[in-house]
């Protein structure tokens, strides 16, 4: 069982391991006449009158494997004494019949006592060794006799090693003896996997908690976290079941199953590994996923029935090379975070510890000794990784939460300075900003001239989030200053982007002025942002490069000023790109003819209709009527 389980259940990502061997080793029988075998099948070998001289002897009690392409029989015999001081009722006692994945039938002096397992044509085999009890028909072996014992074994083609030597331990003794020996293996079984499912159950329930804190949070990385500490545990759980015998499974099932459900741990480990170290050795990383899949290939077409030797023959040794080139690789990336980046020291030094054990089994380095260091890496392995990664999305959780405290304070500070619009005779002005974050790159501003005209400047700052909200709010500061010396509008557009040059870092920003005198002359400078709308129809008007791309300050050639008279009651729609690339969920744009056929109405309403249609930018949108007074008391 260890020669081939010791690689497949040592993935170097599982918290612990999933199956742990249930017994001790067993040692050879002591027969009377020694141990014969014989490979092939004859249901004649089973008598105990047999002539078996001519057999092969195994020394020591052990005997071969069959070849792989051999149909994997072979017949074992020897004699055992059975006890001379009970009268009750016996039963044999079969301790780990063999040391490998096998199906057998168990003859007493010619008599067929049971089985584990099947054998062929419907062959099933047990995914662990197992210590098994057959009781004995009255009157088949006395006591003080010497009884034959033949085992008819078949060997699945995974299982067939000419080169690795098998033995078993036989016994006669009083049934209800070894029944409560057995009940008592069985408790202890499921005792020796109880501390592996109470951590793996602890484990499970950080993970979810991480996971729980990242889709609060909509942090990817909390997420990878908790992905990370939640995907294996509840698969060790579940081959930890097999391992107390609380659940059985066929080796046909179990090694397949046990590959792919370890899959996406293998593929998360590799992603977390060089996410959260920012690692950029592609190949590396695709050497690992190469080494991967090609070791669950292999395990599937080993272990499915039905199809040639030849292929067992190959696909096994395949698999488990592959095996450990993935661990080799695992550990080399993480050796690699440990000394010579140094990062997340803690995290890397417990996810190098089972690839680390679990390379001590696969290359046999001190069987015995790699076993007890592998159990030990995958226990201290949990414990570290669990204890880190919940450290570590406590501490992003606070980092987190401290940064939105920020951008809250940072979305006060820009409402307070991005002002509902001033009372101001002859004009009726509304205005409505809705972020797409917790701020926003728009802004607008009204402001009074001594003359009784109104400045109306609303620009849109490139990208999103706290970068375009400073840069927007740096530009409503330098226009708070302009608007005191009664500039054009094109001289502000000039101005205001001189300043943006050098502060800016990097992005643009659109921006549209306008100048609105008392008895209806509008003049209007426009730097890449959208024209706006006049009683439902888009105003002509020239644009000039965005601001904050380049330093030209002959106005002739930056910005063009357009004037044009409003009569009374003319309204004027301002709005930011956010209100025509708004986006339904099938993808299509709120766009300029849903625009202009709103334009006449409530910033309130237009700035709700583009936000209920699908927002995916900051939406502004400012409405202005003229009303000169003499209208409005004529």
């Amino acid at each position: 069982m260890h020669r081939i389980s010791g690689a497949l259940l040592y993935l170097p990502l599982l918290l612990l391991p999933a199956v742990r061997p249930l017994c001790a080793q067993p040692t050879s029988p002591s027969p009377a006449q020694g141990v014969r075998y014989q490979f092939g099948d004859n249901p004649h070998w089973s008598s105990p009158s047999l002539d078996d001289s001519g057999w092969p002897v195994a020394q020591q009690g052990r005997w071969p494997e069959p070849a792989y392409y051999s149909d994997g029989f072979v017949w074992v015999r020897f004699r055992v004494a059975v006890r001379r001081d009970t009268a009750e009722p016996l039963a044999l006692r079969v301790v780990n019949p063999i040391n490998t994945l096998v199906a057998d039938d168990i003859f007493v002096n010619g008599t067929s006592v049971g089985t584990i397992g099947r054998l062929p044509p419907h062959e099933w085999v047990n995914c662990l060794p197992q210590n098994a009890i057959f009781n004995l028909p009255m009157g088949l072996a006395q006591p003080g006799t010497i009884a034959t014992i033949a085992l008819r074994l078949w060997y699945p083609p995974f299982a067939r090693h000419p080169n690795v030597l098998n033995t078993a331990t036989f016994g006669f003794d009083q049934r209800r003896t070894l029944l409560a020996q057995q009940d008592a293996a069985r408790v202890g079984s499921l005792l020796y996997n109880l501390p592996g499912m109470a951590l793996n159950s602890l484990i499970l329930l950080i993970g979810c908690a991480v996971l729980l804190m990242g889709w609060v949070s909509r942090s990817r990385r909390l997420l990878l976290y908790g992905a990370m500490l939640a995907t294996t545990p509840w698969i060790t759980l579940f081959f930890e079941l097999i391992g107390g015998r609380i659940v059985s499974l066929s080796a046909q099932e179990y090694f397949p199953l046990q590959a792919v459900s370890q899959l996406p741990a293998m593929i998360m480990s590799v992603v977390f590994i060089w996410s959260i170290n920012n690692l950029h050795d592609v190949w590396l990383k695709r050497l690992a996923f190469a080494a991967l899949w090609t070791f669950n290939i292999g395990m599937v077409v080993a272990f499915v029935p039905g199809r040639p030797s030849v292929l067992a023959a190959t696909a096994l040794p395949v698999s488990m090379t592959a095996l450990k080139a993935f661990n080799v690789v695992i550990l080399g990336a993480l050796l690699w975070v440990l000394f010579i980046l140094r990062r997340n020291r803690l995290i890397a030094f417990a996810m190098s510890l089972p690839p680390l054990g679990s390379l001590l089994v696969g290359f046999r380095v001190l069987y015995q000794q790699g076993q007890n260091a592998f159990d030990l890496a995958f226990f201290l392995a949990g414990l570290f990784l669990s204890a880190a990664l919940a450290l570590y999305a406590w501490k992003e959780w606070r980092a987190r939460d401290t940064l939105r405290v920020e951008f809250e304070a940072a979305r006060d500070v820009q409402q307070h300075l991005v002002t509902a619009p001033p009372v101001m005779p002859g004009f009726h002005i509304e205005s409505v900003y809705l972020p797409a974050a917790q701020v926003g790159g728009d802004f607008y501003q009204v402001f009074p001239q001594t003359d009784g005209a109104a400045l109306i400047v609303i620009g849109d700052v490139s990208g999103k989030g706290l970068k375009a909200a400073m840069t927007g709010t740096l530009a409503l500061g330098a226009l708070r200053a302009l608007a005191q010396e009664n500039l054009s509008p094109a001289q502000i557009l000039t101005r205001l982007n001189t300043q943006l040059l050098t502060s800016s870092g990097g992005g643009f920003v659109t921006c549209l002025a306008a100048r609105i005198g008392p008895d209806g002359t509008l003049t209007l400078a426009n730097a890449g942002h959208l024209p706006p709308y006049r009683n439902g129809d888009e105003v002509p008007l020239e644009s000039g490069l965005p601001l904050g791309i380049t330093a030209e300050t002959n106005l002739a050639t930056m910005y063009t000023e357009s004037t044009l008279h409003l009569a009374p009651n003319d309204s004027l729609t301002f709005l930011s790109d956010g209100v025509v690339e708004a986006q339904s969920v099938s993808g299509e744009l709120f766009g300029f003819d849903r625009t202009r056929a709103l334009s006449t109405q409530t910033a309130e309403k237009i700035a709700l209709a583009a936000q209920a249609y699908g927002q995916q930018d900051d939406i502004t949108v400012l409405t202005l009527r003229y009303a000169p007074a003499n209208l409005l008391y004529a």
